[in-house]
């Protein structure tokens, strides 16, 4: 009885347990079947790929901007507006910087150059003339410079008087000076005006140490003046000064040159008197030379300045070692 109760029980459990081992049998056969219906898709490399594309896309050249017959007008406007503005500044520029050159400058001579100062004065709205003076005066030479004052003398007037030309340019803070000589003087021969010309810088230079000049060329006469010379004289004349200029370290500025007619003689149209003295038209020419005088020298204008601050640094250093010293 107990034997049938035991093999009873394990035929119930052997049969109770064949399901599950049926069912997982059949779950891994489905699996596997599964494996070989849908094959594991081997990798791509994507990235190359996707990398590719987008530089396929950046190599399609872009269909270029097509701009109208107004448009392309209006851009060329633009540009010539912007240019002439620019040209403007520069222009405005340079008209400063040779304003600022003629700065303590004084122009000293007889009546041609005294024509020249009204001439300034007709133009004082140019930059050329805001700083540049003059110290002139009709019938002013090298040989009456030296006369003692009196009502026949014939300094230049300044401050409402008479007075020699080195006190009157003191007083006026003169550091430059511009002078136009010669057509007062040559009656006494190219020689004789060369030594007084030389004799009347030395008296400025010794009243005035430091003070730079320039000798601007003795102009041209009609051919029809009446004068005791010629302007073969005034061009002998023009080369000595010109060589003394070079050789003393003073400037030399042409003027004459630019008024000659064909014959070598002050041309028609720049004579107002049928003599020696000019008419507008010539002052423009000085105007003119004196611009590009000071435009070939600016650079030696900025080389002193820095000259001149070297020596102050130099003299302030000095100082500051006497006094470092005395304490």
């Amino acid at each position: 009885m107990k034997k049938r109760t035991i093999t009873a029980i394990l035929l119930i459990t052997a049969l109770s347990l064949t399901p599950v081992f049926s069912t997982y049998a059949e779950t891994q056969g489905s699996s596997e079947s599964t494996s070989e219906t849908f094959p594991t898709v081997p990798e791509t490399e994507s990235t190359d790929t996707y990398t590719t594309g987008v530089t396929q896309t950046e190599n399609v050249p872009k269909a270029e901007e097509t701009l109208s017959e107004e448009e392309i007008l209006r851009e060329q406007q633009n540009r010539a507006w912007l240019a002439e503005q620019e040209r403007l500044q520069e222009e405005a520029l340079r008209a400063q910087r040779i304003g600022d050159f003629y700065k303590d400058s004084v122009v000293i001579g007889d009546s041609v150059a005294e024509d020249f100062s009204r001439y300034a004065v007709r133009n004082s709205a140019l930059p050329i003339f805001q700083n540049l003076k003059f110290l002139t005066r009709v019938s002013y030479s090298v040989h009456n410079a030296f006369m003692a004052i009196s009502g026949k003398s014939k300094h230049p007037i300044y401050q409402g008087q008479q007075m020699y030309a080195w006190d009157s340019l003191k007083l006026m803070g003169a550091k430059h000076i511009y002078t136009f000589f010669g057509l007062n003087d040559l009656w006494g021969g190219v020689d004789g005006t060369v030594a007084k010309y030389l004799q009347y810088l030395a008296k400025i230079q010794q009243e005035i140490p430091g003070i730079k000049i320039t000798i601007v060329s003795t102009t041209p006469i009609y051919v029809y003046a009446k004068e005791e010379f010629n302007n073969d004289t005034i061009r002998a004349f023009n080369a000595k000064m010109a060589a003394l200029a070079a050789e003393n370290g003073w400037g030399y500025l042409d003027v004459a040159s630019r008024l000659y007619d064909s014959e070598g003689n002050l041309a028609k149209q720049y004579c107002s008197d049928k003599g020696i003295h000019q008419t507008n038209a010539a002052y423009k020419h000085w105007h003119a030379a004196f611009e590009e005088y000071a435009e070939a020298h600016l650079n030696d204008d900025l080389e002193d300045k820095q000259d001149e601050k070297s020596v102050e640094n130099l003299e302030d250093k000095q100082d500051e070692n006497l006094e470092n010293k005395q304490e």
